[in-house]
Parts: C-alpha cells; structure tokens; sequence
C-alpha cells in the first residue's frame, strides 16, 4: 500500500509491519554508502531515531552538498518532479525527500522480494 500523505512515520509503521524494516534499512545504507555518505545507522535503530537520521542527512545534503543530493535521488531512482521542491524551506524540502526516498527503497525491496 502507498501511503498518499507524506508522512514518514506512517510509511515506516507499514514497513515494519510488513517485515521489511530491516531490508529497507539495508537497502537505504547501500545507496547511500554507493553515493558516498556514510549514514552511521545500525540494523537496531529505532524507527523514529531512523527517520530523524535520514532526514538529517538529506538537510544537511541540500544545505552543504547539493550535487551529491541529487546523486543520491537518481542513485534511489525517484522522478525528477522529486528534485523540483521549492528550496526556500529547507526543513520541508527534505521532510518530502525522505518520504518519497523511504518509499522508493521499500517499493525496491519489496520487488526483489517477490522474485526471491
């Protein structure tokens, strides 16, 4: 199921029920690590502490390191409407961000799954 309102919380409760929450966990740590960041999450996080990292890190992407921000989109392979986010608000740039990205890596291990 996905989620219509950008709420990353919820979309991580679905995960989690789902049992994916690990995989998307990994999943999300290797498509950083291909784009060079090194997001320093472990496999025990809690889901809050997970998006609140995740989330930090896209910030600090769009502030600090923009070109690499947009490695990491096309990395997770979001659309371009994604890159096209009014930048003027910061905080809510990558509140989106790590929603539609969450999304994407779930939507991935999801597939790779129901080939397995």
């Amino acid at each position: 199921m996905i989620l219509k309102e950008e709420n990353s919380v919820l979309l991580i409760q679905q995960i989690s029920e789902a049992n994916y929450y690990k995989q998307v966990l990994l999943q999300l740590q290797k498509d950083f690590e291909m784009c060079g960041i090194g997001i320093g999450i472990d496999e025990f996080v809690l889901p809050n502490d997970f998006i609140k990292r995740v989330h930090q890190e896209i910030k600090k992407l769009l502030q600090y390191n923009f070109d690499i921000y947009l490695q990491l989109l096309y990395r997770v392979d979001l659309p371009e409407e994604i890159m096209n986010f009014d930048i003027q608000n910061i905080d809510s740039v990558a509140q989106k961000a790590t929603f539609y990205i969450l999304q994407r890596e779930w939507q991935k291990v999801k597939l790779r799954a129901s080939y397995q």
